[in-house]
Formats: C-alpha cells, sequence, structure tokens
C-alpha cells in the first residue's frame, strides 16, 4: 500500500530540535549511504537537528554514520589516487567538513582549494593524502581527521580496497571509471566493482547492523549510490538489519545518468543492482524550481524528476513529498529541510 503525505517544515538552522531526541528513550542511530554533495548536504542538516546542543554523551558517535563511496576517480581526488596509490579523499572531505564542530578557520582551510602548479587541489585532500601516507592505512588517516575536525558522529569509507566502476550500456558497450561514465551519454544498463568482490569495511557493516534508519542519497544513482550497495555484504547488512530504509530522491534528472527518469525508475535500478535490498519510503520533493532554474536545467537536459505514484505502488515503496527546495540560483536540497523530513519519518515510522 502506498501512502502519499504532504510535509511542509521550514528549515531551523538555528534550532538544535531536541524535541527529536527526547521522543526516544535510546538515541536514534541513523546510517547514510552514498557520495558527492548530496549526502554532505543531509549530514550538514543532521549535524544541526540530530545531536544534543553544546555536549556529547557515549551514544554521540553512534547516532549518525556517513558510509562514503570510494568510486571517484576524476579531478583532485583522481590525480591523487593514481599519484600515490590512496583511495579517494574528495568525498570524505566532503562529509567530514558536513559534521565538523571545529573552529571554522581550520574548516575553511581544509576545503581551500588552490589553482596553478597544485591543479585544482584542495588543502583537505592534501591533508587526508598525507595522513593516509604517515598512517599506510586510509581508513586511520579519515580517524585522524574525524578528529582534527571535531566530527559529530562518524565518517567511514565504504571499503578500503581499491575498485573502478564498470558500466554497460543498453547498446553493449562499456566504460570504465566513474569521471567517464556521464560523459558517453548513453542508458546505462549495468553498473559495477572491477574488480567484483570489494570487502566492506567492518566497522560499516557494524553500524549498519545497529541502524533504525538507513538513508539512500541524495546523490548521483550510478557514480554514489549504487558503488556503495554494490560493495560485498553491504546491501545484505541493510536487509538483515531490520532498519527503515528511506531513499531521499534526487531534485533533477542528471545529463548522462539518469535522462528522462521517474522516481520509480531510480527504485527499479536500485533494486535490480540489489534486489535483497528493502526501501520501504522515497522521500520526493514537493517545490518547485523557479521558471529561470527550470529553463537553465532544461539548456543542460536536466528537469525535475517525477514521482510516478501508480509505479511506486507497484514498488511496494511509500511515497512521501515535501518541500525540500533550498535558495539560491542552484537546484539542490536545504540541508535542515531535509534533516527534519527524515527525522519526523523516523519518528513516525519507528517503535
Amino acid at each position: 500500500m502506498i501512502l502519499e503525505s504532504t510535509l511542509d517544515y521550514p528549515p531551523s538552522p538555528h534550532v538544535g530540535d531536541t524535541e527529536f531526541l527526547e521522543a526516544r528513550s535510546t538515541p536514534l542511530r541513523i546510517t547514510a549511504l552514498g557520495g558527492g554533495t548530496g549526502l554532505a548536504a543531509l549530514l550538514q542538516g543532521l549535524r544541526v537537528l540530530h545531536f544534543p546542543v553544546g555536549m556529547r554523551d557515549e551514544a554521540d558517535h553512534e547516532r549518525l554514520t556517513a558510509i562514503v563511496t570510494m568510486a571517484d576517480d576524476g579531478g583532485s581526488s583522481g590525480a591523487l589516487r593514481r599519484s600515490y596509490d590512496i583511495l579517494a579523499p574528495g568525498d570524505i572531505r566532503n562529509c567530514l567538513l558536513a559534521l565538523s564542530d571545529a573552529d571554522p578557520t581550520l574548516q575553511e582551510l581544509f576545503n581551500f582549494r588552490f589553482d596553478g602548479q597544485l591543479g585544482g587541489h584542495s588543502l583537505g585532500n592534501l591533508m587526508l593524502t598525507a595522513l593516509a601516507l604517515m598512517e599506510k592505512d586510509f581508513g586511520k588517516a579519515v580517524e585522524r581527521a574525524s578528529k582534527l575536525l571535531d566530527v559529530r558522529g562518524r565518517v567511514l569509507p565504504a571499503s578500503l580496497e581499491a575498485a573502478q566502476l564498470l558500466a554497460e550500456f543498453v547498446d553493449g558497450s562499456c566504460s570504465m571509471g566513474e569521471s567517464r561514465i556521464a560523459a558517453v551519454g548513453r542508458r546505462i544498463r549495468r553498473m559495477s566493482l572491477v574488480p567484483h568482490h570489494v570487502r566492506a569495511l567492518p566497522q560499516a557493516l557494524h553500524a549498519i547492523s545497529g541502524s533504525h534508519l538507513v538513508v539512500l542519497g541524495p546523490g548521483s544513482l550510478y557514480t554514489s549510490l549504487i558503488p556503495v550497495l554494490l560493495v560485498r555484504s553491504i546491501a545484505e547488512a541493510i536487509a538483515e538489519s531490520g532498519a527503515r530504509v528511506v531513499l531521499v530522491m534526487n531534485l533533477m534528472t542528471e545529463p548522462g545518468e539518469t535522462d528522462g527518469y521517474t522516481a520509480a525508475d531510480v527504485v527499479q535500478a536500485i533494486r535490480e543492482h540489489a534486489p535483497e535490498l528493502p526501501i520501504h519510503s522515497v522521500l520526493v520533493n514537493s517545490a518547485r524550481p523557479s521558471p529561470e532554474q527550470l529553463r537553465r536545467y532544461a539548456a543542460e537536459g536536466a528537469e525535475p524528476i517525477t514521482p510516478d505514484p501508480v509505479f511506486m505502488k507497484t514498488l511496494g515503496c511509500r511515497a512521501v513529498k515535501c518541500d525540500l527546495l533550498g535558495d539560491g540560483p542552484l537546484v539542490r536540497h536545504e540541508p535542515c529541510k531535509l534533516a527534519r523530513a527524515l527525522l519526523n519519518l523516523a519518528l513516525e515510522e519507528l517503535p
């Protein structure tokens, strides 16, 4: 049975919403999976709304865990990955900053991006690279960076084993490498990791097993969300955890990845890659971008993702519509709107 509801919550960037924390006898444990700017936006909102204000307790690091794709091979991350044989630092850096309570100057430094001879590298990527080389362990490098940035919750790579993304298109052709896939411009049939049996980080599986709520996205379907689910044991761990699973739908289609997709097409693609994975609710934006925004995105081949409620019902998902749209010229999720909608869903659906 599908339920369509409309939630209209204003952003609350200055409020530590303790009602979410006090409504449960035990802390709500959330695990969020994905990568890119979408996951970072979600984490930013949850840092504001999901942690006690001005205090930490023993459960602080268990309240929120981000499990981040390591498939990025473009830009600064790709260059450092190739030069120093480390995992891609960029998505990890974004998530660490989203959850950071450190001095703003340190956060700005960590996010500072060079030009010229340093070729667009951010200082945070360089610092993660240095920590990985010092520790000879990317996982420990992330732990040290987390302490340096005073991170709330945890940020974990999905795996410590290097892998490349392989896309198979409907015409039978293939493309290797996350940064090349969208540029091909053909409809994607199947994604896989090379090597195929990449093992999940044990701490990531432990976090999933203890979760009340697992959040997928927002993020690029084929190059952020599905790569995490392809890591061995992650989809199975989610299914076995008994957690409620919420998919946060992207606001717009992505040229080269999800051209013409509806929300149901996104769900179907995830099911095809991780058939054992339950998706209980799908969070869909109800706010309409401005005509100017729609014209700008249409010129780039992008359009709003429609809910397609009839097909969603056949997939067994509960569609939840609410205003998730942020201000500004870009069509982006507003972090606190998104976090508030998810936390309300958790209180509504969980025992």
